[in-house]
């Protein structure tokens, strides 16, 4: 049986980080999410840092992650930074051409865990291909950071020699279902002028980004005076085209269906997500990565795309969230009430 902990997760991470890619690094980037976003301290009060000795223990399963780190990791702040901190500094450190090894080595570490409840597995494993590796990977360190990490004289040793056969296994079956399904359709690039069906949404893009920054308005054509800004709403519009590429390819592969599924994955989605838009925030931009973190993480069973591989993952549920905005069953992200 494997163990699902930080070291075990890093070291399978590790191996697909481009060099430098020692225990140091890999842990300071991993840990990044937290000590850039939140004041962190040792136990002498001074600024949390990841030593080459720490980077060693906790890989190799010595000792326990630090009680401020696990605390820290519990803030909305850091919950709702996850996905994007993982897209944005994470991915682009890994090589692509070991990312299907990487997934098939968690997703096996994750199965053979007896001690993660099945929910749980069930959880990270919908998230287990390419296209939601991001949240993949940043909903599971999530979850190991707050787990034991010192093993015990009665913790099983790490899966070794039944690895390779057990990958091989897994392509194997992942080869199998890509041929059986129809494959993704294509994917639209989002246009260099804004079109007339983006209008709502990005308005209210525009004016979350405003309230986070106590302005009445901020207009598209300032973004590039603000650079994070400018960052997000480039996400975004990604996200609102992954949605529109399943909407407008899935009619070409199975032409009109009754329901119509995609506003099946409309409903699904807004069920999923409307608890977490209702709730109070300090300003728009808040509630939008609070309900796009949610989005990301939900599951959407009722639609058929969401059983067919690679159709459904968390950019294309981000950007049906931005489909509802346009539809106005989603009335924008900054609160009028206030």
């Amino acid at each position: 049986m494997g163990r699902l902990c930080f070291g075990t997760y890093a070291k399978i991470v590790q191996k697909s980080i481009k060099e430098p890619n020692g225990q140091k690094r890999v842990a300071e980037l991993l840990l990044g999410l937290i000590t850039d976003n939140e004041d962190v301290t040792n136990q002498e009060g001074e600024p949390f840092v990841v030593t080459d000795k720490l980077a060693s223990d906790l890989f190799n399963c010595k000792i326990n992650m630090r009680k401020k780190i696990k605390e820290a990791s519990s803030s909305q702040t850091i919950i709702n930074a996850a996905h994007d901190y993982f897209e944005d500094v994470v991915m682009p450190e890994i090589m692509p051409e070991m990312i299907q090894d990487m997934i098939a080595e968690l997703a096996e570490l994750i199965s053979s865990d007896d001690t993660v409840p099945q929910d749980k597995k069930d959880e990270f494993l919908q998230f287990a291909n390419p296209s939601s590796l991001h949240v993949f990977l940043s909903v599971l360190f999530l979850y190991v950071i707050k787990k034991e990490n010192k093993l015990s004289k009665e913790s099983p040793a790490p899966l070794n020699n039944k690895m390779p056969s057990i990958l091989n296994d897994v392509k194997k079956l992942k080869e199998l279902i890509e041929k059986i399904h129809p494959e993704q359709p294509a994917l639209i690039t989002p246009p260099g002028q804004i079109e007339s069906h983006e209008m709502v949404y990005v308005r209210e893009l525009l004016a979350a980004y405003a309230d986070a920054e106590g302005l009445d308005e901020l207009p598209k054509e300032s973004l590039e005076s603000f650079p994070k800004y400018a960052k997000d709403f480039k996400r975004r519009r990604k996200d609102y085209y992954a949605a529109e590429s399943i909407r407008r390819g899935a009619r070409d592969v199975f032409g009109e269906t009754t329901p119509d599924q995609f506003d099946v994955l409309k409903e699904e989605t807004y069920d999923g997500i409307i608890d977490v838009y209702e709730n109070e925030y300090p300003h728009g931009l808040a509630r939008l990565k609070g309900v796009m973190s949610q989005a990301a993480l939900i599951r959407v069973d009722k639609c058929v795309y969401s059983q067919i591989p690679n159709w459904i993952g968390a950019s294309e549920k981000k950007g049906v969230c931005h489909i509802l905005v346009n539809d106005g069953k989603l009335r924008g992200w900054v609160d009028t009430d206030e």
